[in-house]
C-alpha cells in the first residue's frame, strides 16, 4: 500500500497505483526475472518514490525500456509461468512462512518487517 494511502492525510490518486505496480514488480522479480539483460531497478525505484508527486505517470512508465523490450503475453505466460508452482501453492507457502515469522516476533514488532524478511 502506498505511503499516502496508509497515512490518509491528503487523499491519494492514480500515483498510489504506480506504487502498487512497483511492489508487484518486486514480487515478480523475486522469482526469475523475465528480462535479466534489462534490469528494472530504475523503473522499480521510480515507482517506489515516497512522494507521489515525484512518481511517474502510467504513460511515462510505459515508455521505459522494461516495457519496450517486453515480449507478447503468450510468450510470457509460456516461459515464466510454466515453471512456477500453482498460485494456490505459492500463496500457501507465503502464508506458512509469514505465520512462522509471526510466531518468532516480539509483540512490539511491526508487520512490515515480516514482509521484508519473506522477500530477503
Amino acid at each position: 500500500m502506498a505511503p499516502e494511502v496508509m497515512e490518509q492525510l491528503h487523499g491519494y490518486d492514480f500515483k498510489a497505483d504506480i506504487w502498487s505496480f512497483g511492489i508487484t514488480a518486486l514480487e515478480l522479480a523475486h522469482g526469475h526475472a523475465p528480462f535479466s539483460k534489462y534490469p528494472p531497478m530504475k523503473m522499480i525505484a521510480s515507482c517506489l518514490v515516497k512522494d507521489p508527486l515525484k512518481r511517474p505517470s502510467a504513460r511515462k512508465l510505459l515508455k521505459h525500456s522494461f516495457f519496450k523490450q517486453a515480449r507478447s503475453n503468450d510468450y510470457i505466460a509460456r516461459t515464466l509461468l510454466e515453471g512456477l508452482p500453482a498460485l494456490g501453492d505459492r500463496m500457501q507457502a507465503l502464508k506458512v512462512c509469514a505465520f512462522m515469522k509471526i510466531g518468532k516476533l516480539k509483540p512490539s514488532s511491526r508487520f512490515d518487517n515480516i514482509l521484508i524478511d519473506i522477500y530477503d
